[in-house]
């Protein structure tokens, strides 16, 4: 699987939110990291096809991807809020998203996929009841059902605690070594130790973009430097 983004602008009247972004991915973990404003999010739901780009053009594997079900199937989407039916319960809702990706006949995912985020117990209470950490993993659940071969997450781990934010980072890094995972944050410690890139946003466009093996080596020339140090010095107070 190849995506390419070519050109990629969205505006909002005289404000342009992202500005020509023009890149290349294959499978691994891709971590777009930015202050709150920067365009991340804008960005993720140009490609996951919640919003229409105004210019530029996305490719699959070379052919133009446009807005449909074909291009969908290909994608898995947590967005940064999500909507839940509450009177659904867990297993419910996790099935109703299976059926969604067409993937009758298949052997379903779902019992696997609540007992690997620990919902098993809950699968037969209503979303309602869910606490927001319960929540957020059934959304990742839902994002991952169906193994898609794009995987936009926009900040996956807001009310995870730490263990489950180990626990994430662990199941994301198996995903990046056969699909295409976005990892949207403005919090340096989530892409730190699994993305395998690092794209550095601000104003909308990609001003930089940085390999682990970069970054890594980068921490070991300075004790005194990481990957947070770094960001801080190329975008200073917009991070806070």
């Amino acid at each position: 699987m190849k995506l390419e983004l070519e050109g990629i602008t969205k505006r909002y009247g005289a404000k342009t939110v992202v500005n020509k972004v023009t890149q290349s991915f294959t499978h691994g973990v891709y971590g777009l990291l930015g202050p709150n404003g920067a365009g991340k999010t804008t960005l993720i739901n140009i490609i996951a096809t919640v919003l229409k780009a105004d210019d530029g053009t996305i490719r699959v594997n070379g052919k133009i991807a446009g807005h449909s079900p074909e291009y969908r199937e290909f994608i898995g989407y947590l967005p940064q809020h999500m909507g839940y039916y509450n009177n659904f319960t867990g297993e419910e809702f996790l099935d109703y998203i299976w059926n969604l990706k067409n993937r009758k006949g298949e052997p379903s995912q779902v019992e696997s996929l609540l007992k690997r985020f620990h919902l098993y117990d809950m699968r037969n209470k209503k979303i309602s009841v869910y606490s927001g950490g319960m929540k957020q993993r059934l959304g990742i659940a839902q994002a991952i059902i169906g193994e898609p071969e794009i995987l936009l997450l926009d900040e996956p781990t807001v009310g995870l605690d730490l263990e489950e934010r180990a626990e994430f980072k662990r199941y994301i890094k198996e995903l990046g070594e056969k699909t295409i995972v976005f990892l949207s944050t403005h919090i340096v410690s989530d892409v730190e130790e699994t993305a395998d890139e690092v794209m550095l946003m601000t104003h909308g466009s990609i001003t930089e973009r940085i390999t682990s093996e970069e970054y890594n080596a980068m921490i070991a020339g300075n004790e005194t430097t990481g990957l947070e140090e770094y960001y801080l010095g190329k975008v200073g107070k917009e991070l806070m």
